[in-house]
């Protein structure tokens, strides 16, 4: 016998955007394939297309790793803070919204959205990667970053899972 399950309604997406929203989200659309060829023509002009065919399943791993760490930093991070604020609306009580409308709306939900940054963090870190050597130790401090973010998380789970009991003499 078996079991399907039903994951309820499907939710339909909301196509009544204000025209000026689906200007700035075609716009923004349109860019990525054009960054996209932009790079191709750069890697293609020197040694970087033969290098990107050359990639390992360790330079995946760590263009990966580098990838999920600027999509944190642009999305999540403080650091990043003054970035995102460029683009959003503060409030009297500090809180940031998003514009209503406008390029600002279109960037600040690009922004704040983690997969449509993914895609843009992707080809940045796989473009300095390929094409600069500098690029490539960015990208390799990017990753080792990332393997520090996820060891604290596993050592911040570990440690609260643990029983907390103290026992004289013993240092912990």
């Amino acid at each position: 016998m078996s079991v399907t399950a039903h994951a309820g309604p499907t939710k339909i997406m909301d196509n009544n955007l204000a025209p000026d929203r689906h200007v700035w989200n075609a716009l923004f659309f349109s860019a990525f394939p054009i960054a996209v060829v932009l790079l191709y023509g750069v890697l293609n002009r020197g040694t970087g297309m033969d290098q990107l065919m050359g990639l390992t399943v360790l330079d995946l791993l760590i263009l990966g790793l580098a990838t999920f760490r600027l999509i944190r930093l642009v999305t999540l991070d403080k650091i990043f803070s003054f970035f995102r604020a460029a683009f959003m609306n503060t409030l009297p009580d500090g809180s940031e919204i998003r514009p209503d409308k406008g390029f600002r709306r279109a960037a600040a939900e690009l922004i704040e959205c983690l997969w449509c940054t993914g895609v843009w963090a992707a080809l940045m870190a796989t473009g300095l990667y390929v094409s600069l050597p500098i690029g490539r130790f960015f990208v390799v401090v990017l990753a080792i970053s990332a393997l520090g973010s996820f060891m604290q998380v596993v050592s911040k789970r570990v440690g609260a899972a643990a029983p907390h009991t103290h026992q004289p003499g013993v240092c912990s």
